[in-house]
């Protein structure tokens, strides 16, 4: 079972071996846009996630 990236409703899958920012990239996101959780913990966008691995996507308020 390959890890997964919950954005929303959508799910991106991460290739064994790959980071979740270079999955959330592939998909067309914008990695920076969010905060990564794995079990309730943030995690670095470089982060190379175990095969059963779910992430949630929290998209960051930005102001200006």
């Amino acid at each position: 079972c390959m890890a997964t990236v919950t954005i929303g409703s959508g799910r991106i899958e991460v290739g064994v071996g790959e980071t979740i920012q270079s999955a959330v990239s592939r998909a067309g996101q914008h990695p920076d846009a969010f905060i990564f959780m794995i079990s309730g913990r943030p995690v670095p966008m470089d982060t190379v996630p175990t095969e059963d691995a779910e992430i949630r996507a929290v998209r960051v308020a930005s102001g200006g």
